[in-house]
């Protein structure tokens, strides 16, 4: 029997076309602002190189590369995303920064990465692989396209371990959120397959699990504000 969710994944992206004028207010606005704190972790865990070339992908509104462009050693971003309106306002978001020779954002499928191998010194994805079609499968391809010693970062939510965190999240992740998500984006249920998304994503060991299928190593989780987010990182061995 097929899973609901799953098969709602291989479309995600026309969900995000839908709620792409709302996104941006609704991300910062629903998180109280903690998405733009848990971004900025990224740039504590780059790679120890003097010039890095980025992917990052399901890059939204690019955010993200917005985050990564703020280190001088970052030096090329290329951001994307099957959502078009997502990439279109992201466009015009690193046109007003000026940062249109630096930050690079198109359409492209973040499970078969239209790039050469062994081309990126990072890639990273927030709060995306788990609208993937086949995470494991791109985890594999992230793997292929990034260089020896590179590195891969991924932020996803998660679910707290303790019992009453647990439940307050539980409460607004499962009534609060996609009522009023919903209600703002004026999407029948954008923000209810939000929830539902989280809720069957598999996290913690498992990620890592999945991650050490495809090859990195050096893993790390990092529990993010009472661990409703996790920060995973993971390095290309040097090939031998």
């Amino acid at each position: 029997m097929n899973n609901p969710i799953s098969e709602r994944k291989k479309e995600s992206y026309k969900i995000f076309n839908e709620i792409a004028s709302t996104y941006d207010f609704l991300n910062h606005t629903l998180s109280f602002g903690i998405d733009i704190y848990w971004r900025n972790k990224i740039l504590k865990h780059l790679p120890n190189k003097d010039s890095i070339n980025a992917l990052d992908l399901a890059t939204g509104t690019g955010d993200v590369p917005l985050t990564l462009i703020k280190d001088a050693r970052v030096k090329k971003i290329t951001g994307i995303d099957l959502s078009k309106g997502m990439v279109d306002i992201g466009i015009q978001k690193v046109k007003k920064k000026g940062l249109d020779k630096k930050i690079f954002l198109m359409l492209g499928d973040g499970v078969q990465i239209p790039a050469a191998d062994n081309t990126f010194d990072l890639t990273t994805i927030s709060f995306g692989i788990r609208n993937f079609s086949d995470p494991q499968k791109s985890l594999y391809d992230i793997h292929r396209v990034l260089k020896d010693n590179g590195r891969l970062m991924i932020m996803e939510f998660a679910i707290p371990t303790n019992p009453l965190i647990r439940a307050v999240y539980f409460f607004y992740f499962r009534n609060f959120l996609p009522k009023i998500g919903n209600l703002i984006s004026k999407h029948k249920d954008a923000y209810t397959y939000l929830n539902q998304s989280v809720e069957d994503f598999p996290y913690g060991e498992k990620f890592l699990g999945m991650m050490k299928n495809a090859g990195f190593t050096n893993l790390s989780a990092m529990p993010l504000t009472f661990g409703i987010a996790m920060l995973y990182i993971g390095d290309k061995k040097k090939s031998s």
